[in-house]
């Protein structure tokens, strides 16, 4: 059974759009944290997914950067 973390990171709406590379940052943070703190002292190989929540209309908007490790069993 693998362990995942999930973690996302919302941004306001409207206004400057969002760096989209500090939204994932953020998330990827987050989620290495949690699995710093839940998998224990080791190597391991982890898989990562990048996400979002978007809006799509002309223009579309990012309203939720994520990401989602996942350790294979």
């Amino acid at each position: 059974m693998p362990k995942s973390f999930r973690h996302h990171v919302t941004v306001g709406h409207g206004g400057e759009p969002p760096s989209h590379s500090h939204g994932w940052d953020s998330a990827l943070e987050e989620a290495l944290a949690e699995a710093s703190t839940n998998l224990g002292t080791g190597e391991y190989e982890i898989e990562v997914e990048f996400w979002a929540n978007v809006k799509v209309t002309n223009p579309g908007q990012i309203f939720a950067y994520g990401v989602t490790l996942t350790r294979p069993d």
